[in-house]
């Protein structure tokens, strides 16, 4: 039998193995016969075996490996292995050094990652499964003053905001992805626990204090301005109103500029109307009380001045609600909310259409619909329909009126009431808003 022939029978390593005992195992012997025989081992990994003798192999020990090749070997003369064996080192050894060199790299990008993570402006923390901390970036310890440190403990036990354990235990038993947000002495903050496949929690903290004290100080802002510019055109309108009460006595050419005057401060009146409302939401930053309502007064009430538009245009206006139909709901907030919907409805709808508002129990919940057939919206404007000021079309927007935050005001309200609010529309085929009131 050959030496080829041999070492295949003895069954030692595989490349796997052999090239980790080149790269780990050389150091353990100091003579010359000791190197040769790894380099041995190595070369039998070369020569590939099969799967059933690898792992058979795989439950011994390297020493006995080591035992195994020089049985096989016994008795071969040391020129027939340095002829037929040199080749199989060379492979080898080049194995080895490019085992090395991608070892090396691979520790560089996961160095450059972890430094990346622990000088990140996110606080970062990663949960194991029994929801201890195992690591926490340079950012977790500084922005939550920590009591002790983190890893080994429980975010709870660290930290002194019930929100972080409330955020990663809702990520632990949903297997979804939670979001909480809390305020600290000084402090606004954002909280998100992911799951991984592994079973971890990863826990993100964001401090969003500025942002949050931006868009105070803007609806602040706003909020001052609108109410300093309520008086005046309240003064206005009163004024013209006393005008025109006798318009028969005016000059004809004045009255139709007196109509435009008073038609435009009205305009204004409702935007600083408009505005102040949106303000007193954002500034509320809580959900508002939900309770149990019958749903048909308040939508009756609700879409009165959207049914006289609908009127007034040539429209048919229809709602549709059974009397006995309840759900939990703020009844200003659902008051607001169809108001705008079934007004705008009615706006952008030509003459001769319709406009329909349907209630109705869907599951256990309850859904609002409101429905037009007018011009519809292009898909490339659902994403930012709800923005305020944002217009579809600036010049039909002009022509129909209104103050551009009709459908902001009904975002914010919906979210502060725990509704979920969604849009059906194609240009041309007429709209579709919908509200899934919370069960």
């Amino acid at each position: 039998m050959s030496l080829r022939e041999r070492v295949v029978v003895s069954g030692v390593a595989s490349v796997a193995l052999t090239a980790a005992a080149v790269a780990g195992a050389g150091h353990l012997w100091g003579d010359g016969t000791g190197r040769w025989a790894v380099e041995m081992v190595a070369a039998a990994g070369a020569l590939g075996l099969s799967a059933a003798v690898w792992n058979a192999l795989v439950l011994r020990s390297f020493d006995e490996q080591v035992q195994l090749l020089g049985d096989a070997i016994r008795g071969v003369p040391r020129d027939e292995i340095d002829r037929e064996l040199t080749p199989l080192l060379t492979a080898a050894a080049g194995l080895r050094s490019e085992h090395a060199e991608a070892l090396e790299q691979s520790r560089s990008a996961a160095s450059a990652a972890w430094e990346v993570l622990d000088t990140s402006p996110f606080a970062i923390a990663i949960l194991d499964g029994e929801g201890r901390i195992s690591w926490a970036n340079k950012t977790f310890r500084t922005m939550l003053r920590l009591r002790g440190e983190p890893v080994g403990r429980r975010p709870i036990e660290v930290v002194s905001h019930a929100e972080l354990h409330e955020v990663t235990e809702e990520a632990a038993d949903s297997g979804e992805r939670a979001e909480r947000a809390f305020t600290t002495e000084s402090q606004d903050l954002v909280a998100w626990a992911s799951p991984t496949s592994q079973g971890q929690i990863v826990l993100r903290v964001e401090d969003v204090t500025q942002q949050r004290e931006a868009e105070r100080a803007r609806t602040d802002f706003v909020a001052n301005v609108s109410h300093e510019l309520r008086t005046p055109v309240a003064a206005t309108l009163g004024y013209l109103d006393l005008v025109l009460a006798d318009r028969d006595r005016l000059p004809a050419d004045v009255v139709p500029l007196l109509e435009t005057a008073d038609r435009n401060a009205r305009r204004l009146r409702d935007l600083f109307e408009d505005l102040l409302r949106l303000h007193r939401i954002e500034v509320r930053r809580r959900e508002l009380p939900l309770r149990s309502h019958r749903l048909h007064p308040i939508l009756v009430e609700a879409t009165g001045s959207a049914r006289d538009k609908a009127t007034m245009r040539g429209q048919s206006f229809e709602l549709e609600c059974p009397e006995d139909l309840t759900a939990r709901v703020n009844p200003e907030a659902l008051s607001a909310m169809v108001g705008n919907l079934a007004s705008n409805a009615s706006s952008y709808t030509p003459e001769g259409g319709h406009v329909r508002v349907l209630a109705r129990r869907e599951g256990d919940r309850v859904r609002i619909d409101v429905i037009d057939d007018g011009i519809g919206i292009a898909e490339r404007h659902h994403e930012r329909i709800f923005e305020r000021f944002y217009r579809v079309d600036d010049a039909r927007s002009r022509k129909v009126g209104g103050t551009g935050l009709g459908l902001a005001i009904v975002k914010h309200y919906a979210l502060a009431s725990r509704c979920q609010l969604g849009l059906s529309s194609q240009e041309g085929k007429g709209s579709t808003f919908t509200l899934h009131l919370p069960t």
